[in-house]
């Protein structure tokens, strides 16, 4: 995997951007006058996050209705991720927020034993880099100090592209989250909302539910249901502790150059998995934080479709459940621009 010279660039000029407010607003620190979704005890503020994630070996069945394609069984060797992920305020008032945001993500398979006549569709994934590039406006207002509401847009360019055959209209994907909340307390915030996304897949409607309460100073819950839900334990102001899930989705619009899938033009990749988790966060020092993860992970879907948008099943994918690992560090605002 090779990470860019422009993203670099990027993530710098999101760093230089980022102030003392500037966050994700999911995870929004506590404003005393105006309603948002944080409670005290949540995790810092990030502006810029890099991180990646190893799947260990792991079977795959493959079944198609389609003679041309049929069926196939391997093993995959390693699954592997690599992200970036930088926030920077456009608009930080104390009612008001207008955050913009950019992510880079890329994906890739390897698999054990592969030869010219192994299935098509592993031969085609090997060490193929799924990327997925994206920006984001999110608009965060309070109407008093007990309601807010949340709009976020999104579009990102998901798919096999390189960057000499990147086509806009070919790898666009479109994400609309709204949301409305009730601060209640300083400690508990709730909200109802829906997105126009793709968690399970394919691009559909899905509600959600925000609930993030703290107990006490040790314990408290971040949840956007269905999507993901964690228990929370301060250990101190520089360690926190997770246990939960998290509900993974995507869509990759595909060229394959592979026989039989180069026969069908474009064709889509699609999967939802779920991850129950355990994961810590720790200071290094001031303004840099590094995370490790780990659990199991199960798919619960992976599928080929034979166009962009359709609703045929062209592969019907098994990836049997694995356990995980990942690692991150990111950028928090220093002490002395919140103190």
């Amino acid at each position: 995997m090779k990470t860019p010279k422009l993203l670099l660039l990027v993530l710098a000029m999101f760093f230089f951007l980022a102030d003392a407010r500037a966050q994700d607003p999911e995870v929004e620190a506590l404003d005393v006058i105006y309603a948002s979704p944080g409670v005290r005890g949540m995790g810092k503020p990030r502006g810029v996050i890099i991180g990646y994630e190893r799947l260990p070996g792991f079977g795959i069945e493959s079944e198609s209705d389609d003679p041309r394609v049929g069926d196939g069984t391997g093993q995959i060797r390693r699954h592997n991720k690599f992200f970036v992920r930088a926030l920077a305020p456009l608009v930080n008032k104390p009612q008001t927020k207008l955050i913009l945001g950019f992510d880079y993500q890329l994906e890739e398979f390897n698999f054990e034993g592969l030869s010219s006549a192994s299935y098509g569709l592993y031969r085609y994934l090997e060490d193929k880099n799924l990327k997925s590039i994206g920006l984001q406006l999110a608009y965060l207002h309070s109407l008093s100090e007990r309601n807010f509401y949340l709009i976020r847009g999104k579009g990102e360019l998901n798919g096999d592209y390189t960057r000499d055959n990147i086509n806009i209209s070919d790898y666009l994907k479109v994400t609309l989250d709204l949301a409305y909340g009730w601060k209640k307390t300083p400690d508990y915030s709730i909200g109802v909302g829906v997105q126009l996304g793709y968690t399970f897949g394919r691009q559909r409607v899905y509600p959600g539910i925000l609930y993030n309460r703290t107990f006490n100073p040790q314990w408290g819950v971040e949840a956007i249901f269905p999507a993901n839900a964690r228990l929370r334990y301060n250990a101190n102001e520089k360690t926190l502790f997770y246990v939960g899930y998290r509900l993974e989705g995507a869509s990759y619009d595909i060229f394959a150059d592979e026989e039989p899938l180069s026969e069908f033009g474009e064709i889509e990749l699609r999967r939802t998995d779920i991850k129950g988790l355990l994961r810590m966060e720790r200071e290094i020092y001031d303004f840099l934080w590094f995370a490790v993860e780990g659990g199991y992970r199960r798919y619960w879907r992976h599928r080929i479709f034979d166009e962009v948008g359709s609703t045929d099943e062209l592969i019907i994918n098994d990836l049997a459940g694995a356990g995980y690992v990942g690692v991150e560090l990111y950028l928090v605002p220093p002490r002395k621009w919140t103190d």
